[in-house]
């Protein structure tokens, strides 16, 4: 399983790949639309090195992503986090850094006894970033702690910003209805997906009976040998995460 960080040097383009559902580009259009004008690209500072990750804004001033975006065991905590709101191209519809920031209970425990690449970390791997004012002028996407929305049989779309096989200022998409699978605690997995690295952190979003839209999920994990993609549930830890911490 590889965890999903990746250098912000833009990496020559690739084909793509066949054999699972592979992120696309959204176009600036559908970027810059709501929900998705939720989300952004991280930019930020572990040890000596800068790095690229994804996010939404599910609060008016904070953005949900993955932990392993904001902390590891050998650097610690993140620095010069800048969340990039609607990137596309050359420029976002807002910028901002982050003055806050918070990692789920038990991720750096977990990550420092079995590494931040186990099944262990990746099952507490959630973050929170707060800002000092509103994200996108008080608009937030909908969450919904609700591991049914990511059910076999039940359309997901799972976003967030390249870094491999397509630059990092485009937001990428991938659909599927194939489904998660639980792996490990919160860590649910699918076999018909692959996001690429600067992914981590976007969103999963299922939708209700209504077919409105709700984050459901967070991306974690990526592997090419075989093909799946590992997403961090919204249960009930992350919905109390999200309310005591996000703001």
């Amino acid at each position: 399983m590889n965890r999903l960080l990746s250098l912000t040097i833009a990496l020559a383009l690739v084909p793509a790949i066949e054999a699972a559902d592979f992120p696309q580009p959204t176009g600036a259009e559908s970027a810059r639309s709501f929900p998705n004008a939720a989300i952004g690209q991280l930019l930020f500072e572990s040890g000596r090195y800068y790095y690229s990750g994804s996010g939404t804004a599910v609060r008016p001033s904070s953005v949900l992503t993955a932990a392993h975006n904001l902390w590891d065991a050998r650097n610690g905590f993140s620095t010069d986090i800048v969340f990039r709101r609607g990137q596309y191209g050359a420029t976002a519809l807002s910028q901002q850094f982050a003055s806050r920031i918070y990692v789920l209970a038990g991720y750096r425990e977990n990550a420092r006894r079995y590494s931040g690449e186990s099944l262990r970390a990746f099952s507490y791997d959630l973050g929170a970033l707060v800002f000092r004012r509103p994200v996108a002028s008080g608009a937030s996407a909908g969450w919904w702690a609700n591991p049914a929305l990511l059910r076999p049989g039940v359309e997901t779309i799972a976003f967030g910003y390249g870094g491999e096989y397509h630059t990092g200022d485009d937001l990428l998409s991938v659909t599927s209805r194939a489904g998660y699978r639980p792996v490990l605690g919160s860590f649910f997995e699918s076999d018909a997906l692959y996001f690429e690295a600067g992914m981590s952190g976007g969103p999963v979003f299922g939708f209700d009976a209504e077919g409105k839209r709700y984050v459901a999920g967070v991306v974690v994990a990526s592997s090419i040998d075989p093909f799946t993609g590992g997403v961090r549930i919204l249960d009930t830890a992350a919905a109390n995460f999200i309310r005591r911490y996000m703001k």
